[in-house]
């Protein structure tokens, strides 16, 4: 799946599945700046997302009762 990863200030903030609803993610975080001098950078990064299963718990095999010599 494709999406577009948003970075404020190298810091991850979100992620959308389209880059027109990325910036206007990056719109409403730059109507909140305060300050002219204290504006951050923003950034978008497309990626693949891809999930990783984890893998099916196994049984341990079975041990020999006793012990070996």
């Amino acid at each position: 799946m494709e999406r577009f990863y948003i970075f404020k200030d190298g810091m991850q903030q979100g992620s959308t599945a389209t880059r027109e609803s990325a910036l206007d993610l990056i719109r409403q975080y730059q109507k909140l700046e305060t300050h002219p001098f204290l504006r951050a950078e923003f950034s978008i990064i497309k990626g693949e997302e891809e999930f990783i299963p984890y893998p099916s718990p196994q049984k341990p095999p079975k041990r020999k009762s006793g012990m070996e010599r």
